[in-house]
């Protein structure tokens, strides 16, 4: 028997999941197959046959605490599906279904599909950052919907997202279910030589520049940072770098971006300073896959003592 797919679909009640997977339902990639939909939540979209005209899943209701080993294995041997839905419910972990419940085997997950809605989320995402980053955690594609540029930044709401996943796959889409291409509303221009990085946008500059090799490759940079030696590089080159808040009071890191450069003893190590230098980008294993991955440089060219910025830390919301 081949697999059976699975979707996950996460996000706050009323986010847009329940249009997205009837939208899905009704396509013809799924007609005419065995498709279940399991919903552990009821928003003001519901599962009826006007949903998705000329399909037919089989809709099942349940709670959250209702979603066990049991109910997975009772699914699979009455139904078979050939594709399985999960609509989960917004409010409690996703690490409920992905880390504490068993599924027949030949279930193979697909797609973990975060669908944000961009005109409540930054109000959400202060209050509700924990959740939010469970949400990512388990996802693998972020969808916003509902977004006006002229009122969501798009850098930011990318950016707070990949400060908790960084390979997660991120979309946007407008109030008319448009594409909204993030490349039309970065807070700098790329074609300025070089182009000035401000302090508040170092996190959204150093997210989009390790996913666009295209984009950035051989672009000029300006940019302020606390200049960090390691042993390996004394001499070589340094790691540019900030203090960065991804998630809440216990989760902050460092961003660091390497830079390439051939110093003497005197250089300022752990000093602030003013870098440019031209993006380069060199491939290296992925810790967890082994895939080699392009990974973001900087090739110097010169660089001054500065002051640290205003704000030091690098949020991304």
């Amino acid at each position: 028997m081949k697999d059976c797919l699975v979707y996950f679909f996460n996000g706050f009640l009323d986010s847009g999941k329940t249009s997205l997977i009837c939208t899905w339902a009704g396509s013809d990639d799924f007609r005419k197959t065995k498709l279940v939909i399991l919903a552990t939540e009821e928003g003001e979209i519901e599962y009826d046959d006007d949903a998705y005209p000329g399909a037919e899943p089989i809709v099942i209701i349940k709670e959250p605490d209702e979603i066990t080993s049991e109910l997975m294995f009772a699914i699979e041997k009455e139904h078979k599906p050939d594709f399985l839905f999960i609509e989960w419910n917004g409010s409690v972990s996703p690490s409920k279904f992905f880390d504490e419940t068993d599924v027949p085997r030949r279930w193979m997950l697909a797609a973990s599909i975060v669908v944000v809605d961009a005109s409540t989320y930054g109000e959400f995402f202060r209050n509700m950052q924990p959740l939010f980053a469970d949400y990512y955690k388990y996802g693998d594609n972020i969808l916003f919907n509902r977004v006006d540029p002229e009122v969501n930044s798009l850098p930011k709401l990318r950016a707070s997202v990949k400060a908790i996943n960084p390979g997660v796959n991120i979309a946007f889409f407008g109030e008319d279910n448009e594409p909204v291409l993030i490349e039309d509303h970065l807070p700098y221009n790329l074609e300025d030589n070089p182009c000035l990085i401000k302090d508040e946008d170092f996190g959204i500059f150093y997210t989009d520049m390790m996913d666009n090799v295209n984009r950035y490759n051989g672009k000029r940079v300006s940019l302020v940072g606390r200049a960090v030696v390691f042993r390996e590089m004394r001499g070589k080159g340094f790691a540019l770098s900030r203090p960065a808040y991804t998630c809440c009071s216990n989760d902050i890191g460092q961003i660091q971006l390497l830079c390439l450069y051939n110093y003497k003893s005197n250089f300022p190590a752990n000093e602030w300073v003013k870098v440019t230098g031209r993006i380069r980008y060199f491939e290296q294993p992925d810790p967890q896959t082994g895939k080699k991955v392009p990974m973001g440089c900087l090739e110097v060219e010169n660089y001054v003592l500065t002051s640290k910025p205003e704000v030091e830390m690098v949020y991304f919301s």
